[in-house]
């Protein structure tokens, strides 16, 4: 499908709730949980819906078996010549590989296994999903004890073991899916609360100073390099923003194209805030930025509105519907809003019920064709 003819694109943020066994009977699906997640995820977003309706699908970073089976061990998984382990406060760097490391790193090379079978013969979109570096500063600890990002060094080498493991996993995945065209997704889901300083130091008893929005912007930039010289285009690669401006012009300084914002966050274009923020998203956008919402598309969830609300201030700004064509979809339960509301400490362990699940997913595809006539210029 041509970009030019895409009105929207439909993914996830990286997660998905394996079948159960009856529902992988129902579904005549292996046993193994890898390839059975792979199988239906090659189902539902494998092929485009039509000429306008574009679906990126994604290699599993969760599928919530257990405590080291999401996002964030995942990534763990993936930085290159580091090690660590799960302690009773959260995962802890650089004390050797215990095992629950260990088990991370399985989980890693169970999905690649399952993808070299389950996504045979496929070249169409395949996104892997890791934190981004600022969410991981706030997300892990040092033997000391201390969060990662109390540690200046530590902050500054996060990017560069991310790049390493990021890229090896990449040409792992190549080799696996040969002829998958790769994407990259970096969930920030803590960016805000480390950009504002409300990351809580172990004690609890004060927070971690705020870093600036240019510093990070440092941190994506190393990181964006990287990827790049793998051969990823700023097309190829999507960062999560949160919802503040000083961190979109941060990313945009830094070379990201595609910026991942979700729509509950965004303060009302009524307020003084919600209308600068709002005019910065468009403007950027008129430079050649692709937003990508995060939503909730669960029954009871919050797509509809959340996709009506953004249409009704691109009116406000001036703009027509047509405008927002282009944009892409990311399903998701809404963990990362509470992480980015203060109400989740980023280094405590998810549940299940927090990954995406079949009828999400297939809740998001039954939406979009009333989504993408809004947007038929």
């Amino acid at each position: 499908m041509s970009p030019d003819t895409t009105l929207v694109t439909l993914t996830g943020d990286g997660t998905f709730r394996v079948p159960d066994p009856a529902q992988r009977a129902r579904l005549n699906l292996p046993d193994d949980p890898y390839l059975a997640a792979l199988l239906r995820l090659r189902a539902l977003l494998g092929d485009d819906l039509d000429s306008q309706i574009a679906t990126r699908l994604y290699l599993p970073s969760a599928l919530g078996q257990d405590p080291t089976d999401h996002v964030l061990p995942a990534t763990l998984a993936m930085l290159g010549d580091t090690t660590g382990d799960l302690a009773s406060y959260g995962w802890r760097l650089g004390t050797g590989a215990g095992q629950a490391w260990r088990r991370a790193h399985e989980q890693w090379e169970r999905m690649l296994g399952a993808a070299r079978i389950a996504l045979h013969g496929y070249e169409g979109p395949l996104m892997t999903t890791a934190l981004g570096p600022a969410t991981l500063t706030a997300s892990t600890f040092l033997q000391s004890g201390e969060r990662t990002l109390g540690d200046p060094g530590a902050v500054r080498d996060l990017p560069i073991l991310l790049a390493e493991g990021l890229v090896e996993h990449l040409e792992r995945v190549r080799d696996h899916v040969p002829g998958a065209k790769q994407h990259v997704l970096l969930r920030e889901d803590a960016v805000a609360a480390v950009h504002e300083g409300r990351i809580p130091t172990p004690s609890g008893r004060r927070r971690y100073d705020p870093v600036p929005a240019d510093v990070i912007g440092r941190l994506w930039r190393r990181l964006v390099v990287s990827l790049e010289d793998f051969g990823l285009s700023a097309d190829e690669i999507t960062l999560g923003i949160g919802a503040n401006i000083e961190l979109l012009r941060a990313a945009r300084d830094a070379g990201v194209r595609r910026l991942a914002m979700g729509p509950r966050r965004m303060p009302d274009l009524s307020t003084p805030a919600g209308r600068t923020l709002w005019e910065a998203v468009a403007e950027e956008v008129d430079r050649g930025a692709v937003l990508e919402l995060i939503v909730d598309p669960r029954p009871g969830g919050m797509l509809g509105p959340e996709l009506e609300r953004m249409l009704d201030t691109w009116r406000c700004l001036g703009h027509t519907d047509a405008d927002a064509a282009g944009v892409a979809v990311i399903a998701h339960t809404g963990i990362a809003h509470e992480v980015d509301q203060g109400k989740r400490d980023p280094a405590l362990q998810p549940d299940a019920s927090s990954l995406l699940d079949e009828p999400a997913i297939t809740d998001m595809l039954r939406i979009a064709p009333q989504w993408a006539e809004r947007l038929v210029p």
